[in-house]
């Protein structure tokens, strides 16, 4: 019996050590919550726009949640899952290179895939990484991008390099098989067509030049080096434009000349209209081609506000009308979530139209309604022009005409990224709460301005607010007079 008791009490002192400890880790992990939501309560759009906020936040809901949940009852951790939204494990691991290069390669975007999925296999060979099943998988998908763009010989290296790991992988094996046949296969006519296709120039002079040199790698493979291209697809406009693009989000200034920057000024404007004339904008022109203005401190921070509190409820993600099919869709150039007002929803959203034409001098009736729109860590909107293509929509157009120009309200500042660029003509325009740029779409003869093709930065810190306004040219003829010159 004495035995008995003292085996039972070292087995007591055990449990109570380890049931110490797994307190000890729950009450860290609520104090540590706890500290955080203490941070961000009452400022949270501040708070988590910073992505490490917002990484560390994920990752206690996540890794850190799921390794306390087996500390729990388990009737109590089923309980909290069902009461509470968690993110998801794709959450916190949506930074890792394999995951962004598979997302890519989903969704048939090879260019960005293939240059991930290298990525990622680089720096596994870099930290010395000995987990084979991890180095497979991305050797299987890269695989299958590095394909996709052409490279077949450095896809059967690839996947000889699979087999050289598992030499009973079965995928391997048949793309293996697939690789060597077409290799072997391929006539004359063919590589000189491929040759043809990949080196064909037009006027684009050193743009097109960057352009092909850069959408080619050179990769070194079990003792083999590899030129892989990496075409971006697009038309010759397209692959500038987004080029252009990227180059001066990164750079994050304009790139005028002393010449064009010398072509700008800042002046009053009233348009001798009764809501103006006693307390005139600020007006300075940002760009001098294509002719882009900004409307310094025109909207309130109270307005602003109330335009937020309108719009937060009906913020749905941002849809786009496809082109081919006239459908309003999902799109990847577009990240961001949207909402409509009218004038008719409040005295605040029928002020700010109101106030739009009387700095435009442009009439309101056919014009859209306001869209308000926010951009998150990471949202941004790819090169575009906010004018209608006349086959796209001809129904709306035989009722208010096309978009002849666009007002945009900065209903916040960024702190760091989320610029309105205009890529091809060098323009870059930081948001400042209460501003707004504006610009037409439209020459006067009515033709369309290609040069007002613009696109929105992504945003690295910060919450960006937008409100929007498209004016349409019918009603404008005595506002805005027609010429003759097609690019008057």
């Amino acid at each position: 019996m004495l035995g008995t008791e003292v085996e039972l009490t070292k087995q007591l002192k055990t449990y109570l050590k380890e049931e110490n400890k797994r307190i000890d880790h729950i009450k860290k992990f609520l104090n540590l919550i706890e500290s955080q939501v203490s941070r961000a309560k009452g400022k949270e759009e501040k708070y988590f726009s910073n992505p490490i906020n917002s990484y560390l936040f994920i990752k206690h809901l996540t890794i850190e949640w799921n390794h306390i949940k087996t500390m729990l009852s388990p009737d109590l951790s089923k309980i909290i899952d069902k009461q509470w939204l968690f993110p998801s494990f794709e959450d916190y691991i949506g930074h890792d290179c394999y995951v962004i290069g598979r997302a890519a390669l989903a969704t048939e975007d090879f260019y960005h895939a293939l240059m991930w999925l290298q990525e990622a296999l680089d720096r596994l060979d870099q930290e010395n990484n000995t987990t084979l099943m991890s180095k497979i998988n991305i050797l299987n998908n890269l695989t299958h991008a590095t394909s996709q763009q052409g490279n077949i010989e450095h896809a059967l290296a690839l996947a000889e390099e699979i087999l050289s790991i598992d030499p009973g992988h079965v995928e391997a094996k048949k793309t293996k098989i697939h690789y060597e046949s077409l290799i072997n296969n391929r006539t004359l006519m063919v590589e000189e067509q491929e040759k043809v296709d990949f080196n064909t120039t037009d006027d684009t002079g050193s743009i097109g030049n960057s352009l092909k040199q850069s959408s080619i790698q050179y990769v070194s493979m079990n003792n083999k080096n590899f030129q892989v291209k990496n075409q971006r697809p697009g038309t010759n406009l397209e692959l500038r434009s987004q080029q252009a693009f990227e180059e001066i989000c990164r750079q994050q200034h304009a790139q005028l000349s002393k010449k064009r920057q010398a072509t700008l000024f800042c002046r009053y404007r009233h348009n001798n209209h009764p809501y103006l004339i006693f307390r005139p904008v600020k007006e300075e022109k940002v760009l001098d081609e294509p002719a882009v203005f900004l409307f310094h401190d025109v909207v309130s921070d109270s307005d602003i506000e109330k335009l937020k509190a309108l719009a937060v409820p009906r913020l749905q993600r941002a849809l786009i009308r496809n082109a081919a099919t006239n459908a309003i869709t999902p799109t990847n150039d577009r990240i961001s979530k949207s909402a409509w007002l009218r004038d008719e929803d409040s005295p605040v959203v029928a002020r700010l139209s109101q106030l739009i034409s009387a700095l435009t001098n442009l009439t309101m009736e056919t014009a859209e309604e306001i869209q308000i729109a926010n951009y998150g860590i990471g949202g941004y909107y790819s090169p575009h022009v906010d004018f209608y293509h006349k086959l796209e929509r001809p129904a709306y157009f035989g009722k208010v005409g096309n978009r002849i120009a666009t007002w945009m309200t900065y209903m916040s500042d960024v702190e760091w990224g989320g610029a309105t660029v205009f890529p091809l003509f060098g323009g870059y325009i930081t948001p400042k709460k209460g501003s707004t740029l504006f610009w037409y779409n439209l020459h006067a003869s009515g033709e369309v301005d290609y040069r007002t093709l613009h696109a929105a930065c992504p945003v690295l810190i910060g919450n960006k607010w937008v409100a929007n306004k498209w004016i349409h040219e019918y009603g404008q003829e005595f506002r805005r007079r027609c010429s003759l010159d097609p690019m008057a």
